[in-house]
């Protein structure tokens, strides 16, 4: 026996199936197999390249070893001293201070937006060199770790 709201629910139940069946991504199912059959037939193609191989990240056989990698993550640098505190292009730079990290950690070193500067990392320090090419006056030295960065004001004379 069957009421006027029990039917009204059983047609929007009807209704609902309908719609959902309009809207499943069904024929993008369908579709899925051709597109991987095109991307098939086409003929490989051979890169050569003169350049080094890329770096792979290390790989690690048990958790064990897996939890001796370097970690990056922590706080952000802190810069205690720049010495000297002022110097021209291709003059060298000493970064004293700390929470550098391991050397695989340290992103880079720069003499105001733009102007990068190669750098070696040893402990405690930073040696860098001012950069050709950057503009004259008071900028920011910044150290930029995995972990953030930190910056003191330099003089390029």
């Amino acid at each position: 026996m069957y009421t006027a709201t029990g039917l009204r629910i059983t047609v929007a139940i009807g209704v609902l199936a309908l719609i959902l069946a309009a809207i499943t991504p069904a024929s993008t199912w369908a579709a899925e197999p051709v597109k991987q059959e095109q991307k098939r037939k086409k003929p490989s193609q051979v890169l050569k390249s003169t350049l080094a191989p890329k770096a792979t990240a290390p790989k690690f056989a048990t958790a064990e070893t897996a939890g001796k990698a370097p970690t990056c993550f922590g706080e952000a640098p802190q810069l205690d001293m720049l010495t000297p505190d002022e110097g021209k292009a291709g003059d060298r730079v000493i970064i004293t201070g700390t929470n550098f990290g391991e050397a695989a950690c340290l992103r880079g070193v720069s003499f105001g937006p733009g102007h990068p500067a190669q750098f070696q990392q040893t402990n405690g320090s930073i040696t860098t060199i001012v950069p050709q090419g950057g503009k004259k006056g008071l900028v920011l030295l910044t150290v930029t770790t995995a972990s953030g960065e930190n910056s003191r004001s330099f003089l390029i004379k």
